[in-house]
């Protein structure tokens, strides 16, 4: 019969067992093996949106849940635990049963592995979260909590039990056969099931023959012992190679007739991830680098085990390989249900007593939960599929999540409450259509204070998948990444990777954009982004520094109207901060405006937390500390950065009346309530804290200037280990001596509170963009040889004989050359740039340029550096071999060393993929350098061997007008078609906007009617994209608007298809025919 269902009332006080699911067969196999079934509880709390079967097994009254349907992945699993141990607070151990994908030669489909703790891992090892390490190796950080010490006695009973009297798992399978008829086609194993072990699949035909061969008689042997001893007798024997133990419980139960084959239980290792695997060679090199002792791997256990004390079972349903189907997966998790009904047999109740509640545990952890949660790492972990992950990676490599974790970790606990309890912060929080604009002066904090609000949001939403939080940080320093296309593809990538599975419309503007080796324009992101953000209930955008986004070249005013338009479609809810900026002002007039300004109470927090770096004096007399605290929270009149300087500025005063008379000139300083003044203030605390720098020993005074040169004057932020190596790096030296690196406690300290490395990323950078803004206002004072000294280190640098091999033959080398000398990235994309400015000043840095210029390998190894880009396998030979140093300084433009080493050279060297120096100059736009080319004889119609691209073809992509007009003045010829799109220099000019470059191609005779190998016209591709102004110059010197390509497409179908409103009135004003 039937489990009995029960009719007496009980209180979620009286569940101590969870029993969690993945899916909803999981589910339905572990219901059948209940004892009893209960009553749902009268009432659950309203924020709990597990749905609950209750019943009991034996003694034990357990709570099965199961993941919502569509949501796989560690964190959706430790969303249900959580929801579950909130509601049933008696709840001290559970159980992970369902289905996993099994390692061949170990395992088969319809065996159960159990997580035990193995050598260092504790049963379960989350194997996709960890972090890179020297030498291109992955260091897994991701290994979980050990199960209950009750389980894990539990299991030791249980598996002397299995060796000596077998298993009862028959026996409940049995009673689910007769229980519930309903489920025997699919829970109950037949001989439909095919067992697919013997057949050689990709991991077997990837082995050698010889391999193949030792296995499969392996396999024969071990059966004949098996045969002829019994299991017990060769378990030593495989169990010492597996690290596992190993059981058969195959027996035949009341006489009935055993299975086809007989099951096995596995006690050992489960690797869990947020990633499907499915393919043989990825599971193979995953078992590889835990040391072979995978048995199983799946996506829900390491979600789980950090906060809810459980042992993992699963029953085997496929080998994680391409031949990966569902046939197994109902049986698989019958068996695994089975195990674990027997499990909780040896479990005594006692014991369960003796543990301690998992909302005891879970109240540990919360916090950590949080800070994880406010992690974009966790919002882009809960995806389950490599080709998501590429399409987001794909439409920007933007992440603000190091920036959000490295300044919630920087906030003074207790600070920025004030701004949380506002009534102005609660009522834009509760309600939809929002916009609070918080301005304020340089330094209030408005940056930390942004990092609190998206924290709170994200721990305060983090249950309800359709509240969408995405955020933007402007940092002046980034610039070439703050275009507008850039910062909305950033909100969709958020946006979109938060979602259980990645909405159509992303992938199919990456289907439709890979393969032509294009880029969406912003009316197409912007289409999606407004497309993923009509999923969610509610989205709420958060954006730091607007006054850091570019204005010039208009980003800041299209990115808000953009930003404005979404809100007014989708009701989003807008936080924004800012210096005070007139035309940002204007951009948010009729919103609220709530000004941040660094409370009094906040910054006294702040002292007091880190008052204690003061000399001893101070520390031990707690009045003077009073008076610091109240003297400075004065004097900085809400700025909090002012605060950190000022108490830096009293680090040497070394007695009470220094003390007091510095505390009485910040005073005087603070006078004055303007924003200039307080820039000037600020200006003037820099200008102190540099003669302090000025004023150390001589060894520490040298440091500090190097240091600051570096951070100040580099075209990107660098890492602590590579501004180490930098420093390190000696002219005339052929390698790096470990012994000259140094301390990057010290780089920090000599340089008096100027200078922070951020945690999460360990980017070394100034505290703030107003000290960035001061070096560059003072760089000819304390900079003047910027240029060239850090030319001459990144030659020196890649000079070093360790780079004598050139290119490098795999990524496993390539990246380990990068890991091993973490400079050499920075100095082989940026050396030309900084040498382009200085190499005609500098005799003996031009001797050094030109040494390097001359090797040809470290020239082949240098360029691979500066070229090689991605994750995919093999990325890093996916660049042009066989470069010159020719090659390489029209590559960056420096034109002097052009002129040396075109007077001995041919000018046109080709390198493995058929580019010339002139190719790589015009792509570039270095008008001088093309010019010395082309003086020189340099052929204007190569065509390189990838694309079929003429040098003006690449100048017209990249919109370099003065290129594009010196080589046509140079006799290039406009209507040349690349090999690989049969696209025309106007045609790529026209697809991507460049409106100067088109019309200077159709003064020079372009046909405007050239077609691609699609038929697509320049007016097609402009239309398409969204461009305007190109489309109508098109169509004034004649372009047809009714002219079809392959796919039977006009100028006005792609325009409309994309949303581009403009540019289709345009059209149909130019008499373009609606469909």
């Amino acid at each position: 019969m039937a489990a009995q269902t029960a009719t007496e009332l009980r209180t979620s006080d009286d569940y101590t067992i969870g029993w969690v699911c993945a899916l909803p067969k999981e589910q339905t196999a572990a219901t059948a093996m209940l004892d009893e079934i209960h009553a749902d509880l009268p009432t659950k709390p309203p924020n709990d949106t597990n749905a609950y079967t209750l019943g009991s097994i034996g003694k034990h009254n357990i709570v099965i849940a199961c993941l919502p349907k569509g949501k796989l992945g560690t964190s959706s699993a430790a969303t249900v635990a959580i929801q579950m141990v909130r509601t049933f607070p008696s709840i001290k151990i559970g159980l992970m049963v369902g289905i996993g994908g099994g390692i061949p030669h170990k395992v088969r489909l319809g065996d159960v592995v159990v997580s035990t703790p193995v050598g260092q891992f504790p049963g379960v090892v989350q194997w996709d979260f960890g972090k890179a390490k020297h030498h291109g190796k992955f260091e897994r950080t991701g290994a979980l909590n050990n199960p209950p010490t009750s389980l894990l006695t539990a299991l030791t009973k249980l598996e002397t039990q299995h060796e000596m009297n077998g298993s009862k798992m028959y026996q409940y399978l049995d009673d689910l056969e007769r229980n519930w008829p309903n489920l025997v086609p699919k829970y109950i194993r037949s001989t439909s099931l095919n067992e697919p072990f013997l057949e050689l699949d990709n991991s077997y035909r990837g082995r050698h023959r010889w391999q193949v061969i030792f296995l499969t008689l392996w396999e024969t042997i071990l059966a004949f012992l098996k045969f002829l001893l019994g299991w017990w007798a060769i378990a030593s024997v495989d169990g010492e190679a597996e690290q596992v133990t190993s059981t058969t419980v195959g027996t035949a139960v009341d006489g009935k007739q055993s299975r086809p084959r007989d099951i096995r239980v596995h006690y050992g290792l489960i690797a869990s991830g947020n990633q499907v695997i499915k393919d043989a060679k990825l599971r193979d090199s995953l078992n590889e680098s835990l040391g072979g002792n995978v048995l199983c791997v799946e996506m829900e256990a390491a979600g789980l085990m950090d906060n809810f004390p459980c042992v993992v079972i699963r029953g085997i349903c496929d080998y994680a390989d391409s031949h990966k189907n569902k046939d197994w997966q109902e049986h698989a998790a019958a068996v695994a249900a089975a195990f674990g009904k027997e499990l909780l047999g040896y479990v005594q109740p006692s014991d369960v007593d003796g543990e301690r509640p998992v909302k005891d545990i879970l109240s540990e952890v919360l916090d950590t939960v949080s800070k994880t949660e406010a992690n974009v790492e966790t919002m882009r972990s809960r995806l389950d599929r490599k080709e998501d992950l590429e399409i987001l990676n794909w439409l920007t490599d933007i992440d603000y999540g190091p920036q959000q974790t490295d300044y919630i970790t920087r906030r003074q606990a207790g600070t920025g409450q004030w701004l949380l309890s506002s009534a102005d912060f609660k009522a834009w929080m509760q309600s939809n259509n929002q916009t609070l604009f918080c301005p304020g002066i340089p330094g209030a904090g408005k940056t930390i204070l942004t990092s609190i609000v998206v924290n709170d949001l994200i721990s305060r939403f983090h249950m309800n998948s359709m509240t969408g939080i995405a955020y933007i940080y402007f940092n002046f320093n980034r610039q070439e990444k703050q275009k507008v296309g850039d910062l909305l593809a950033s909100l969709l990538k958020q946006l979109a990777e938060s979602l259980p599975s990645l909405p159509g419309s992303v992938k199919d503007i990456y289907t439709h954009h890979e393969t032509k080796r294009t880029r969406p324009s912003l009316d197409e992101i912007s289409r999606v982004l407004g497309s993923v953000a009509a999923i969610y209930s509610r989205v709420f955008f958060i954006i730091d520094a607007l006054d850091e986004c570019q204005a010039s070249d208009g980003c800041r005013a299209s990115f808000l109207s953009e930003l404005f338009n979404l809100q007014t479609r989708h009701g989003a809810n807008i936080f924004a901060t800012s210096r005070f900026i007139p035309e940002i002002i204007d951009q948010f007039k009729g919103g609220v405006s709530l000004e941040i300004r660094a409370s009094t109470d906040d910054v006294e927090r702040y002292l007091e937390g880190h008052i204690m770096q003061l000399p001893i004096f101070v520390q031990q007399n707690r009045p003077l500390q009073e008076e610091i605290k109240k003297g400075i929270s004065e004097a900085v009149d809400g700025m909090f950065l002012l605060a950190q300087i000022y108490l830096g500025l009293l680090d040497d005063k070394l007695t009470i009346n220094d003390i007091r008379n510095t505390l009485e000139v910040f005073r005087k300083q603070g006078r004055g309530s303007g924003e200039d003044q307080k820039v000037q203030v600020l200006a003037f605390a820099y200008e102190q804290a540099v003669e302090r720098i000025n004023g150390q020993k001589p060894g520490l005074k040298k440091l500090a200037m190097k240091v600051l040169l570096w951070i100040a004057c580099a075209n990107r932020q660098l890492t602590a280990s590579e501004l180490q190596h930098a420093l390190a790096t000696k002219v005339g030296k052929s390698k790096l001596d470990q012994g000259d690196l140094p301390h990057i406690g010290d780089m920090v300290s000599v340089c008096l509170g100027l200078v922070t490395i951020d945690e999460e990323s360990n980017i070394i950078r100034l505290v703030h963009y107003t000290t960035q803004e001061y070096f560059r206002r003072t760089r000819k004072r304390w900079f003047p040889k910027a240029e060239s000294e850090i030319t001459t280190i990144c030659v020196t640098y890649l000079l070093f004989t360790i780079f004598e091999s050139g290119f490098c033959e795999t990524d496993k080398a390539f990246e380990g050359r990068l890991w091993s000398n973490p400079l050499y990235d920075y100095a082989s994309h940026n050396w030309g740039h900084h040498a382009r400015a200085v190499l005609a000043e500098v005799e003996q840095l031009r001797q050094l340029v030109l040494k390097l210029l001359e090797s040809e390998h470290k020239v082949s190894g240098c360029s691979q550096a500066m070229m090689a880009s991605g994750s995919y396998p093999g990325y890093s030979q996916r660049v042009p071999e066989q470069m010159t140093g020719l090659h390489l300084v029209a590559y960056f433009g420096v034109d002097k060393a052009v002129q040396f080493l075109i007077s001995s050279d041919s000018p046109d060297p080709e390198d493995s993929y058929g580019r010339t120096p002139l190719s790589w100059a015009a792509e570039n736009g270095h008008e001088a350098v093309v010019k010395l080319l082309l003086d020189k004889g340099a052929e204007p119609e190569t065509k390189d061997t990838e694309y079929g691209q003429t040098p003006l073809s690449w100048a017209a992509e990249n919109g370099h007008e003065a290129v594009v007009k010196l080589l046509l003045d140079k006799g290039a010829e406009p209507e040349t078609k690349d090999t690989w799109y049969g696209q025309t220099p106007l045609l790529w000019a026209a697809g991507k906007g460049h409106e100067a470059v088109v019309k200077l191609l159709l003064d020079k005779g372009a046909e405007p009617e050239s077609k691609a190998s699609s038929g697509r016209t320049p007016l097609s591709w402009a239309a398409e994209n969204g461009h305007e102004a190109v489309v109508k110059l098109l169509l004034d010197k004649g372009a047809e608007p009714e002219t079809k390509d392959t796919a039977g497409r006009t100028p006005l179908s792609w325009a409309a298809e994309k949303g581009c409103e403009a540019v289709v009135k345009l059209l149909l004003e130019k008499g373009a025919k609606k469909p």
